[in-house]
């Protein structure tokens, strides 16, 4: 085989490893802005707020992904039971051509309280899919008002 052509087909090889692999820029994580309340419509000032993604990982031992959650961002209401979840990107996986452009979006959060049971959003309960012209879940923002019970 001729010198020309080892390097002919060497690039050819490497453009189409590189169609199929290549690093995804951003990920973006919804916005979340929102009001603590209690159950007579009171303001709740200084519960802590937490957003929860889950870290996947691989178990060693067994071969299979484990999810772990945790709290990426935490903050604090103010005096009138308000608190942001500012929106944030990540970089994160390996994209191939056979991805769709598709993205659930997602507002999965947690609110403590001494006094009050601990509320955590539950499966699917704040979700919305990718708006047009927008990438992933970038721009999008949930409203939620949460009414913490007494203990």
């Amino acid at each position: 085989m001729k010198k020309s052509t080892k390097i002919f087909l060497t690039i050819l090889l490497i453009l189409i490893i590189g169609i199929f692999i290549h690093p995804k820029k951003v990920v973006y994580v919804p916005k979340i802005t929102g009001k603590v309340i209690d159950e007579n419509g009171n303001a709740i000032k200084d519960a802590v707020v937490s957003r929860i993604e889950e870290l996947s990982s691989v178990n060693e031992k067994y071969g299979y992904f484990d999810y772990t959650k945790y709290e990426s961002q935490t903050t604090e209401t103010d005096e009138n039971g308000n608190f942001q979840l500012s929106e944030k990107s990540r970089t994160e996986w390996i994209h191939n051509p056979l991805s769709l452009p598709i993205a659930w979006c997602f507002g999965n959060f947690e609110i403590e309280k001494d006094g009050y049971e601990t509320y955590e959003t539950k499966f699917d309960e704040f979700r919305q899919f990718r708006k047009d012209n927008c990438y992933a879940c970038e721009e999008i923002e949930f409203k939620p008002i949460i009414t913490l019970k007494n203990k």
